[in-house]
């Protein structure tokens, strides 16, 4: 009869021990050669979760306000052709603002003209430009403008001849002086296309466009239109 309950503790240890050892049983288990390993992230997943930062999309080439200012070296046709032009090489410069697309500037041009044996000719634009410039990405930061312009302004040209001399008589003083320039004065219109590439802070561009002086009287002539063609290069800085 005691033998029993002897029998039936020894049963009960033996199980208690069995249960006891049989999580450790297993991670030895999982730990052998050629037991599947629980699996992990995969190299996909884990190259997409690195790539992820690349895919936020670029920086907008778009600003809100943006000042500039440049120099510019031009050159337009002679309006007749065959004769002395007052256009020719000539430089300047212009400065505008652009507010999302929409350029307004000024800009100021003299030009060195020509000379017909003493006779010279030369001519001064100044006036007002607008636009809108369209923007595309280039590289590393910098971005293309193609900006359609009109220009709007007054046209000065001076024509310039020794054996002419005009009296100019200053009525305050009773004085009077020489002078052989006469000036003829017209408004221009000058429709235009820029192409800029910009960076951070400068800008080089190219610019072709077509100069029209409707109506203008010189030299004693009729009334014509005078219509030249010309071609620039700025270089400047925006902010």
């Amino acid at each position: 009869m005691p033998i029993r309950p002897t029998i039936a503790a020894l049963g009960l240890t033996a199980l208690a021990a069995a249960l006891a050892a049989a999580p450790f049983r297993d991670a030895r288990a999982q730990l052998e050669p050629g037991h599947p390993h629980p699996p992990g992230p995969s190299p996909e997943a884990t190259a997409t979760s690195q790539a992820e930062p690349d895919l936020a999309p670029p920086a907008s080439t778009e600003t809100g306000v943006e000042w500039e200012l440049a120099g510019e070296a031009v050159y337009v046709t002679p309006p007749i052709h065959g004769g002395a032009t007052p256009f020719g090489a000539g430089f300047g410069a212009r400065i505008g603002i652009s507010l999302s697309g929409f350029y307004v500037g000024l800009t100021l041009v003299d030009f060195l003209g020509s000379k017909d044996v003493d006779v010279s000719y030369r001519a001064l634009l100044y006036g007002v430009e607008l636009g809108y410039g369209f923007r595309v990405a280039a590289f590393g930061g910098a971005f293309w403008v193609m900006r359609p312009r009109l220009g709007v302004g007054d046209a000065a040209v001076y024509y310039t001849d020794p054996s002419l001399l005009a009296d100019v008589v200053t009525s305050a003083s009773g004085s009077s002086s020489a002078s052989d320039t006469l000036t003829v004065n017209n408004v221009y219109l000058q429709p235009g296309l820029t192409f800029q590439l910009a960076s951070s802070a400068h800008f080089v561009a190219i610019d072709g466009s077509m100069l029209v002086l409707p109506g203008i009287v010189y030299g004693g002539a009729d009334a014509t239109t005078w219509i030249s063609y010309g071609a620039q290069v700025q270089l400047g800085f925006h902010f």
